[in-house]
């Protein structure tokens, strides 16, 4: 885990020359630090919501959080402002789910290409149903 800071929003998109190719292509920095870090894979913490994103190649999905309140409740977006708690179970699953490339907890996958629907939901993030 390195720890760096980025901004997931759309203005702060970065420039990436292709590899073996005078293409340059616009991405998120948290595509750029993907591709640049781990061969375009990784797992992300949204500051905002406490929400893990999962990126795999061009596509990312919100897989949920390892934080709870003392009840073992989500606080999707911070909106509460109950302290939360790490969840060892919960960091477990996602452990595993890193590990085995399953992710058999998430149930919808954007495309990249379209990064503006996928920020939307990240926003909104609060009323989708995860799992407990």
């Amino acid at each position: 885990m390195c720890g760096q800071l980025l901004c997931l929003d759309d203005c702060c998109r970065v420039t990436h020359q292709e590899v073996g190719s005078d293409r340059v292509l616009s991405m998120s920095e948290v595509e750029a630090h993907a591709e640049r870090c781990s061969s375009s894979s990784g797992l992300f913490i949204s500051i905002t919501s406490s929400m893990i994103l999962v990126m795999r190649g061009k596509q990312a999905t919100i897989w949920g959080t390892v934080y709870l309140d003392a009840h073992k409740e989500e606080d999707r977006n911070l909106r509460r402002g109950k302290p939360l708690f790490l969840c060892e179970s919960r960091l477990k699953w996602l452990e595993y789910d890193w590990a085995e490339q399953e992710w058999q907890r998430v149930y919808q996958w954007f495309n990249l290409s379209n990064s503006h629907a996928f920020i939307n939901h990240i926003r909104d993030c609060h009323l989708i149903p995860h799992f407990v």
